[in-house]
């Protein structure tokens, strides 16, 4: 099931178990912790402010790409349903934020919202250890900017839930 930015669902137990995993092996302690709004990275990211005594901050620029129309329908009907906006990945796996879906974001828009959200956090935290929790597609277009990389090569970066990006800017 599709969920994009407009299905704001909660994190499974499976999630959960993932997330406290995270925080428990997680050694370096942020000086600022950043969350979407949405509520699986809100309470991802609550996981790691419980264990260091920390505050959340809430950016809405780090919310999920938007799938507009196609948000809680199956992946697996649209793929067949509409073909072309779809890509394959390597092991044969399919991508769904290639073009832009009825009433959604396009690819480019959100490449240009995660653009705007790193200069947002370089601006005001300059210097500092940020954890910033995101999302997947969201995730894949910061690397994007920050890296350069470009489609097709850019589509061979897949994160698993809770994988972490480094990113030194």
């Amino acid at each position: 099931i599709l969920n994009g930015s407009r299905g704001d669902v909660p994190l499974t137990s499976f999630g959960r178990v993932q997330a406290k995993k995270l925080a428990k092996e997680w050694k370096i302690r942020p000086e600022v912790i950043l969350s979407s709004p949405m509520r699986r990275a809100k309470q991802t990211a609550g996981y790691m402010a419980r264990k260091f005594g920390m505050e959340i901050e809430y950016l809405d620029l780090l919310k999920e790409h938007d799938l507009g129309d196609w948000t809680g329908c199956s992946a697996v009907r649209l793929k067949k349903e509409f073909p072309s906006y779809f890509f394959d990945y390597e092991d044969g796996a399919k991508s769904h934020f290639l073009k832009k879906v009825p009433g959604g974001e396009s690819w480019e828009d959100t490449r240009g919202r995660a653009k705007l959200a790193l200069a947002e956090i370089k601006r005001k935290y300059t210097g500092k250890r940020v954890i910033a929790f995101a999302h997947g597609i969201f995730t894949i277009a910061c690397i994007a900017n920050v890296a350069g990389i470009k489609p097709p090569k850019l589509w061979g970066y897949r994160l698993k839930n809770c994988e972490y990006v480094k990113f030194v800017l």
